[in-house]
Formats: structure tokens, sequence, C-alpha cells
């Protein structure tokens, strides 16, 4: 059964801070995880897990002259 877009949004959410924290070896089984219930190919699931853990910019800051 797949998993809807919301639900590995969900699982990546979840994975996110503890890979960005996590050594290689840590690294490596959280991304086969993330192969293994999101259906993602290695380098994407990699790359969707840093993005996640980084801290949404919302707008930019206008500064005065």
């Amino acid at each position: 059964m797949a998993l809807t877009m919301h639900e590995k949004q969900a699982v990546t959410k979840d994975l996110a801070l503890k890979y960005k924290r996590a050594r290689k070896k840590e690294k490596g089984q959280i991304l086969n995880t993330v192969i293994d219930v999101a259906g993602y190919n290695r380098s994407y699931a990699a790359r969707v897990l840093r993005e996640r853990a980084k801290p949404k910019v919302v707008g930019r800051v206008k500064r005065g002259r």
C-alpha cells in the first residue's frame, strides 16, 4: 500500500531533525528507513531530510537607508 503525500511529509518531518544530528552510520540507517517507508530514491531522500531540517524563511527584512 502506497503512502499519501501528507503521510510521506509527516515521516520526513519526524526524522529530519534526528537525521541532522546523527552521525554517518546513523544517517545511513535513517535513510534506509525513509527509503523503505516512503519509497524515495536514496539521493532524493537525503535531500528531503536535509531541506526539512532547515528553518523556513517566511519573508525578507526591509532595511531602511
